[in-house]
C-alpha cells in the first residue's frame, strides 16, 4: 500500500470517528430533549401509592359541612328570595370572624371576603347594611375587611392581584348572568368560562361562591340542581350547588336546599333547612328542617283540582251562585270568569 492509499484510507477513518461523534452527539442532545419533556408532565402526575402513603388528610370547610374551603360553588334561587342578602350575610360573617353560621360552624382562617356586585350600587349595599348591623347589634368596624368590587371589567386580573396582595376566605360573585355573556345553553362555553374562576380558586386557596337564577316556573317543581337557568355546564362545574327556596306558606320563611353536593352525605340531601328571614334583613336558623317534595308551589294544581271541582257542580245542574256559595266566594261572578 502507497503513502497515496495510506492517507486516503487515515481521512476515511477520522471522517467515520467524526461521524460517530456527531452522532453520539445528536443520540445525547436527542436523550436530554426527552428528559426534559418528561420533566414538563412529570408535575402534572401523582403516583397512587406514593399518595396513599401520605397521612390522610380531610377536606377542609369553610362552613362545616357544607362550603369547602377551596373550588366554586353556587347559590340559585328565584328572584325576591333572598340569595344576595344570603350571601352578604355569609361575607359579613367571615369578616367579622363569626365562629358559626346558620348555625353550622364557619372556619375562617384569613377573616376577609370579597364581593362582586353588579346588581346593586354602593348606596344601596351601604343602606342594605346598616339594617342588618343594626339588628345585629355590631359595628362598621367589624366589616374593615369585607371589599366589595362594583366595577367588573378585567374583573379576572382584578380579582387576581387583589387576592394576591390580600388573600381571602371567600368571594362572592353577584350575579353569574351579568358577567358570562356568552349562550347559557352551550356547556362548553359555560364550563370554559368558570374554569377561570376554579383556577383563581385553587391559585390562591379560596372559595367562590356564585349567585345565579332558577328557570321560570321551577317554584311548581322540587328543589333540584337542574333548576338553575341554562347548561349542565354551570351546575357540573360546582363543587356544591344550593337553592334558596320561598316557604309556599310562610312570607319570613326561607329554606336553604343542598341539591348538590360532591362531598356531602345523603342526610343534607334531602330535606331543606328552614330559615327565618328577620325585618333586620338577616336570616336565622329554626332549627327545622322540610322534605324537599313539600316545598313544591301547588297553586296551579289546587287551581285545577278547585276546576275541576267546580265542573262537577255544572254538571250536576248548580248554577253558578249556588256554586259561589258552596266554595265560599262573593260573588258568582269569579265562579262564571274562571269557568269561562
Amino acid at each position: 500500500m502507497n503513502t497515496e492509499q495510506q492517507n486516503s484510507l487515515q481521512e476515511q477513518y477520522d471522517e467515520l470517528e467524526q461521524l460517530k461523534a456527531h452522532t453520539k452527539q445528536l443520540i445525547e442532545e436527542l436523550n436530554q430533549e426527552r428528559e426534559q419533556e418528561k420533566e414538563l408532565y412529570r408535575k402534572y402526575l401523582v403516583n397512587g401509592y406514593d399518595m396513599l402513603s401520605r397521612p390522610m388528610q380531610h377536606l377542609e370547610c369553610l362552613l362545616h359541612p357544607i362550603l369547602p374551603r377551596v373550588g366554586v360553588a353556587a347559590l340559585v334561587g328565584t328572584s325576591d328570595s333572598g340569595k344576595s342578602t344570603l350571601l352578604r350575610s355569609l361575607a359579613m360573617a367571615v369578616a367579622a370572624g363569626s365562629k358559626e353560621f346558620l348555625g353550622f360552624t364557619m372556619n375562617v382562617y384569613r377573616r376577609r371576603a370579597v364581593y362582586v356586585a353588579t346588581e346593586d350600587d354602593e348606596a344601596a349595599i351601604s343602606a342594605l347594611m346598616h339594617r342588618q348591623i343594626a339588628e345585629l347589634g355590631t359595628s362598621s368596624a367589624d366589616y374593615a375587611t369585607l371589599d366589595f368590587i362594583f366595577e367588573t371589567e378585567n374583573l379576572l386580573e382584578v380579582l387576581d392581584k387583589t387576592l394576591t396582595d390580600a388573600p381571602a376566605d371567600l368571594v362572592v360573585i353577584d350575579a353569574f348572568a351579568d358577567l358570562y355573556t356568552g349562550p347559557m345553553n352551550e356547556n362548553n362555553r359555560v364550563r370554559s368560562y368558570l374554569n377561570n374562576y376554579s383556577q383563581l380558586a385553587q391559585k390562591h386557596q379560596t372559595l367562590f361562591l356564585f349567585l345565579h337564577h332558577t328557570g321560570k316556573r321551577t317554584e311548581t317543581l322540587a328543589p333540584s340542581k337542574h333548576n338553575a337557568i341554562g347548561s349542565q355546564g354551570f351546575e357540573a362545574k360546582m363543587r356544591l350547588v344550593m337553592e334558596l327556596r320561598p316557604d309556599p306558606e310562610q312570607n319570613d320563611i326561607r329554606h336553604l336546599c343542598l341539591v348538590k353536593g360532591n362531598y356531602l352525605a345523603e342526610e343534607y340531601k334531602h330535606d331543606s333547612f328552614m330559615l327565618r328571614f328577620t325585618p333586620g334583613l338577616n336570616f336565622e336558623a329554626t332549627g327545622e328542617r322540610v322534605p324537599f317534595a313539600m316545598l313544591r308551589d301547588r297553586t296551579t294544581e289546587r287551581d285545577e283540582e278547585l276546576l275541576e271541582k267546580m265542573r262537577d257542580m255544572r254538571e250536576q245542574g248548580m248554577s253558578y251562585r249556588q256554586i259561589a256559595e258552596s266554595l265560599g266566594y262573593k260573588s258568582h261572578t269569579a265562579v262564571y270568569q274562571m269557568l269561562k
